[in-house]
């Protein structure tokens, strides 16, 4: 060694690490299984009756003759007798003098009738089970 090699272990800027132990560490999953469940659906259908009344209107047309003369001031209007509604229908007439003549009247009564009725019809529900199975 000459004057101006020292040891390692004096030069002031030699550094030197030495791993010594190293710790390290893992992670292992597993599946473990500690029940089963089992999810079943029943759909169930019932008849069932729905009962409900039907309407139906019935109209009934009918012409009354009159042949009145009327007033030149007298004009029928159209009216309601009840269920019954009453059209008058004029008609003018050439005359040596022009007067209003009562034609005809147009009665129009309306019947109603109604009755039961009943359909049959599928309902249908679900329902669910659930069965737990312990390991």
């Amino acid at each position: 060694m000459g004057k101006s090699e020292k040891p390692l272990a004096e030069q002031s800027d030699y550094s030197e690490t030495l791993p010594l132990a190293e710790e390290q560490a893992e992670i292992i999953k597993h599946r473990h299984v500690d029940a089963k469940i089992q999810v079943s659906r029943t759909t169930h259908t019932r008849q069932e009756a729905l009962a409900s009344e039907l309407m139906q209107e019935e109209v009934h047309i009918t012409h009354i003759p009159f042949n009145k003369r009327l007033a030149d001031d007298e004009i029928p209007q159209m009216r309601q007798e009840g269920d019954l509604l009453i059209i008058p229908v004029i008609e003018e007439e050439v005359e040596i003098v022009r007067r209003k003549v009562l034609k005809e009247e147009i009665h129009i009564l309306k019947n109603t009738t109604s009755e039961k009725y009943t359909q049959n019809v599928t309902l249908r529900h679900q329902e669910v089970t659930i069965i737990k199975d312990e390991n």
